[in-house]
């Protein structure tokens, strides 16, 4: 298992991405991904991040593939991305 930090840019309000967020859930779930957090910056609600627990990073990137369309319709800014790996 390991825990992935994904920071990113939207291109709407958090609110709107958050509802997209919270619905495409129990898709990710069944695909292993686990969120652990999600928020934004204090002071700019268009950059965010997610804390994850995936399978592994080679599982997160074929959920992302998978997902990609669903994750753009929701407002992230796919190019944005920075992802950070940790395992223990």
């Amino acid at each position: 298992m390991i825990t992935a930090v994904l920071k990113f840019e939207i291109s709407n309000s958090f609110s709107d991405w958050e509802r997209a967020f919270y619905n495409h859930q129990p898709t990710a779930r069944k695909a292993g991904v686990f969120t652990l957090y999600h928020g934004h910056e204090p002071d700019n609600e268009q950059k965010v991040c997610v804390v994850l627990n995936v399978l592994s990073q080679e599982h997160m990137q074929k959920f992302m593939e998978a997902n990609g369309d669903a994750i753009q319709a929701s407002g992230h800014i796919l190019e944005t991305t920075i992802s950070e790996i940790y395992v223990n």
